[in-house]
């Protein structure tokens, strides 16, 4: 069965393009991807990701279940959100989850669509093992999750919402607002300013999401968010990397605390570290349009070196750019390499995010 958003019939009046995403109805575009896109990076764009799995995580030993399931460091002050990483015992990437901490005995989790049965059951077989006093809830089902990203969206949230929140990036307030409960976080997957809402009362998250089409902000799809993820070298799970894939490879280790006595997959991890690590995730661009796509070939000479995980054409940088895990005597920036798919063209590996930060996302100077 294909699950539909809560305000499908909403997406469906705003003329949404849909196609089938992890078991869901999603608008994939409204009108042209690339300007919705493009409206994110110098205004603002509205996401509905209600398709993102979410857990209420409840109880004393909440700490002491995410530093043992996850690969970061729990130990933040309420208020915080935290990237992680889910491992399997080899120390492959189960999933990767944002963490909303609201206290020591109350988060929110929040994992990939695809993995949102897996990783509920994964999570109550560890608690099992563990017998740790906590519940997990699945509240994927009875919420709705926007987000509002682009370096004007926080003024156009505060009008909508009639308050000003001082919220400094990675940060996440659960309020009660006229007697419903909102989750409001500055995080986002489009390397932009912004926020991601949570909201209890579908009929309020509809009128939300009305009014601020109706201040102007852009309604955008699927398509549009993986543009500004992949330029902002986000990794997208079930592409850049799954259950075969190490954080070192796939440059995650930030979210791996192996200082922590124990997590899931940490004596993995220990052995592949004293290793060599046999290839790389890295950027690559091509410099035109000509873009590169998930499967395609990377040669040096005569000799294969890598393969691509995702690619677009990147409005923002004018240019075709992509992720690709190559051997890593090629991964250093400024290696010229060769493409091959259904085109051959030249590409340089490159660093990540694409964009001119000083131009775009949310370390902006301008």
């Amino acid at each position: 069965m294909v699950l539909k958003l809560p305000l499908d019939s909403l997406h469906e009046s705003l003329g949404g393009k849909f196609f089938e995403f992890a078991g869901w109805k999603m608008p994939m575009k409204y009108t042209s991807s690339l300007k919705e896109a493009i409206s994110v990076r110098n205004s603002a764009g509205i996401f509905d990701v209600s398709h993102m799995g979410r857990f209420l995580i409840k109880g004393p030993d909440v700490l002491e279940f995410l530093q043992r399931a996850t690969s970061n460091d729990m130990k933040v002050k309420d208020g915080r959100t935290r990237y992680t990483l889910t491992l399997n015992e080899k120390g492959g990437i189960k999933d990767d989850n944002v963490t909303f901490k609201i206290k020591d005995d109350y988060v929110l989790f929040v994992v990939n669509a695809a993995n949102r049965e897996k990783i509920y059951k994964w999570f109550h077989k560890l608690l099992d093992e563990w017998n740790l006093d906590l519940e997990i809830e699945d509240v994927t089902l009875s919420t709705t999750m926007l987000a509002i990203q682009g370096p004007h969206a926080k003024r156009f949230v505060h009008k909508v919402l009639g308050k000003e929140f001082e919220m400094k990036k990675f940060r996440v307030v659960r309020t009660l607002y006229d007697e419903r409960e909102l989750y409001i976080s500055t995080t986002g997957y489009t390397g932009e300013d912004g926020y991601e809402l949570v909201i209890s009362d579908f009929e309020w998250a509809e009128s939300i999401y009305k009014e601020l089409v109706n201040l102007g902000v852009t309604p955008c799809g699927l398509v549009a968010r993986d543009i500004l993820r992949l330029e902002a070298g986000l990794v997208l799970y079930g592409n850049d990397m799954d259950e075969e894939t190490n954080p070192f490879e796939a440059k995650l280790d930030f979210a791996v605390k192996m200082s922590k006595q124990y997590f899931v997959g940490k004596e993995a991890l220990q052995n592949i570290r004293e290793s060599e690590i046999s290839r790389i995730r890295v950027g690559i661009t091509s410099g035109t349009r000509r873009s590169p796509r998930r499967g395609d070939k990377l040669f040096s000479g005569d000799k294969e070196v890598g393969i691509v995980t995702s690619g677009t054409f990147s409005p923002t940088t004018g240019a075709g750019i992509g992720m690709a895990y190559v051997s890593s005597e090629y991964s250093s920036l400024g290696t010229k390499l060769v493409l091959k798919g259904i085109k051959e063209f030249p590409v340089t590996v490159t660093k990540m995010p694409f964009y001119d930060e000083s131009k775009y996302g949310w370390r902006r100077s301008t």
